[in-house]
């Protein structure tokens, strides 16, 4: 085994010896008395109490009216009875509880007449195959159905697969082998349905009915699959399929929480300030100038908060947390290596908009992977590296440790390559903070780190790094012009604002224009709020996000180390995130407005776990 290997222990001994040295050196203890003082000093201060203890807002919010209203409706004893007695509902409950212990005979029935039958119809009808895809999928039926086990009887004892799963906290004995099930009626009936899209609608339609059959019966089954499901390819998808994906996991929720009750709506003061918020992202229907550009933007907000209040209620374990945070480390890994690929094949498109080749030369180029923006990519890329570096900590297992440091490493990589200085700082600032919530002998080594950077780092990277602030970079004195232009139009619309939507931005906008300088939105993301929605906008974001590192600050002080980690990580993350705010509207992009809002409900579904009592945390829930 990999932790019982001589090198491991051997560097185990290592750090452990030199960890020990730097304690009683003389400047271990002057940099600990350091930093005692300073801990004394904040552990004392008012501010402190003020991030950890509950205040009058949060004690009273649960016993008030406003809570009290907001408590579950308790449509669900009208509707439970019926829902849970029904025969089809109770069956397709079954076979996807027994997934895992159903024999592969079934899905290759399933897979067989899925691709046999759009193969079928054309030879008869055309005289042609319909498309190799399909004699693909039928051979992998028939292979299937050659085998009468389970994924759990053929698979079980696996190393890599008990790996695998110990990553996303899903435990090896959950799939302990026992008798193959077999559904062939069922799993038959629908590689019928599915056949007959794909010959009805194509090979695409094919693939698309596929993944909305299969994966509406999964999110139906379980709300936590539309979660996890979401985490994962919202970097990767188009944003029409994200918005399907994120509105049948709302619907699904809705089932539960108001039809079956097996979900309890539960809501915090924080919950409030969202919901004010959705409804100031409404009310800029009101006073937008075009209606048709803001009425799209409108839905896509509003739907990517509801889908705050799913993630929120329904990732209420330890488990269910960091098996959400792996899948979007590993999303985030993807993403990565597809910019890494990129750069090294120079497989990409570059626009002038993105580098004043004047100041810095045709050789440097920005990568932007699957999120089409480098500047996009990097805000993304902060909270994959800083979760990536949490997950080395937390993680016994040693392959989990290396997998997660080279989620970190790509992360990394791919970061250097966007040439995103936003990003850059944000990243700086994020790893600060975490060294100081976590372990402050990070502190030290990343000082050494800083002064040694510029001999390690390549030269373009260093100057692009040093031309932060200089003006004769047409991206900086852009930038600027931009923000006197919008700071021009606050003056004016800072009580309401303007309400969403690029063509509502634009037109105002270029009445203010700087210099003939014409944007989509302002380059920074406290401005673009205060636009769009005003004073009242800006406060209620400020005041959620104030919320949001208030739970996270109570955790990592009163938490166990494994969800300190974890609060440390995410509240880092979205400081970093929040910095390079100044420089970039990071919430232009939707996909990484989904995002944001899936980390700031998992955030507050840390804030809410219960670990008193609990030894290690394993076992906390809401």
């Amino acid at each position: 085994m990999i932790e019982q290997s001589f090198f491991i222990g051997l560097a185990k001994r290592f750090v452990a010896w030199l960890s020990n040295a730097y304690k009683h050196s003389s400047i271990g203890l002057v940099f600990a008395a350091i930093g005692g003082f300073f801990v004394r000093l904040w552990t004392g201060s008012r501010a402190h109490a003020t991030l950890t203890r509950p205040g009058r807002m949060e004690t009273g919010f649960a016993s008030g009216i406003t809570g009290k209203l907001l408590k579950n409706p308790g449509l669900s004893k009208y509707f439970a009875a019926h829902i849970n007695n029904s025969r089809i509902i109770s069956t397709v409950s079954a076979i996807c509880n027994d997934l895992a212990h159903t024999s592969l005979r079934s899905f290759g029935a399933m897979f067989a007449l899925a691709g046999a039958i759009p193969v079928a119809f054309g030879l008869l009808v055309n005289g042609l195959l319909s498309g190799w895809l399909f004699l693909v999928v039928t051979g992998f039926g028939g292979l299937l159905m050659l085998v009468n086990r389970s994924f759990a009887q053929l698979f079980h004892g696996s190393f890599i697969l008990q790996k695998g799963l110990g990553f996303f906290f899903v435990k090896a004995e959950d799939l302990a082998p026992r008798e193959a099930r077999s559904h062939v009626l069922v799993f038959a009936a629908l590689g019928v349905i599915l056949g007959l899209a794909g010959h009805l609608l194509g090979l695409m339609g094919f693939i698309m009915a596929t993944g909305a059959l299969v994966g509406g019966v999964l999110i139906l089954w379980r709300v936590e699959v539309g979660i996890f499901a979401a985490a994962f390819f919202i970097p990767i998808l188009p944003t029409m399929l994200i918005l399907g994906l994120v509105a049948a996991t709302i619907a699904s929720f809705a089932i539960k929480v108001f039809l079956t009750g097996t979900i309890k709506l539960k809501f915090n003061y924080l919950d409030v300030f969202v919901l004010l918020f959705a409804g100031l992202i409404a009310y800029g229907l009101v006073i937008t100038y075009n209606i048709a550009s803001s009425r799209p933007v409108v839905l896509v907000y509003i739907l990517f908060v509801m889908f705050y209040f799913v993630v929120k209620n329904t990732i209420n374990t330890r488990d269910k947390l960091m098996a959400t945070v792996a899948i979007i480390a590993t999303s985030g890994l993807f993403v990565a290596l597809f910019g890494i690929w990129q750069r090294l094949t120079g497989n990409f498109v570059m626009t002038q908009a993105w580098l004043d080749a004047d100041f810095f030369g045709t050789a440097t180029v920005r990568i932007y992977s699957t999120l089409e923006n480098p500047n996009v990519l990097g805000g993304y890329l902060i909270f994959i590296a800083i979760l990536a570096f949490a997950m080395m900590y937390y993680y016994k297992d040693y392959v989990h440790k290396l997998f997660a440091l080279g989620i970190f490493g790509a992360a990394g990589l791919c970061m250097l390559w966007t040439h995103s200085r936003g990003a850059w700082l944000g990243l700086i600032l994020a790893a600060g903070l975490f060294a100081l919530m976590r372990d402050r002998r990070l502190v030290i080594l990343g000082i050494l780190a800083l002064f040694l950077a510029p001999l390690v780092i390549p030269p373009e990277v260093l100057q692009r790094f040093l031309s932060i602030g200089d003006m004769a970079d047409t991206s900086t004195s852009y930038r600027v012009s931009i923000w006197l232009g919008a700071t021009d139009m606050l003056r004016v619309f800072w009580p309401i604002g303007i309400g969403q939507g690029v063509e509502n931005f634009t037109y105002i906008y270029n009445m203010y224009a700087f210099s003939a300088v014409y944007t989509q939105h302002s380059h920074n993301l406290y401005l673009q709020i205060m636009i769009y929605w005003g004073i009242a906008g800006i406060t209620l974001f400020l005041m959620t996000i104030g919320g949001f590192f208030k739970g996270l600050f109570r955790a990592v002080v009163r938490a166990p180390l494994e969800i300190k980690t974890l609060a440390a990580a995410v509240s880092a993350g979205m400081a970093g995130f929040l910095l390079k705010g100044l420089t970039d509207n990071v919430l232009y992009n939707f996909r990484v407005l989904a995002f944001f809002w899936v980390i700031v409900a998992l955030g507050v579904a840390l804030a809410n776990l219960k670990w008193e009592g609990e030894e290690d945390g394993k076992k906390a829930k809401v």
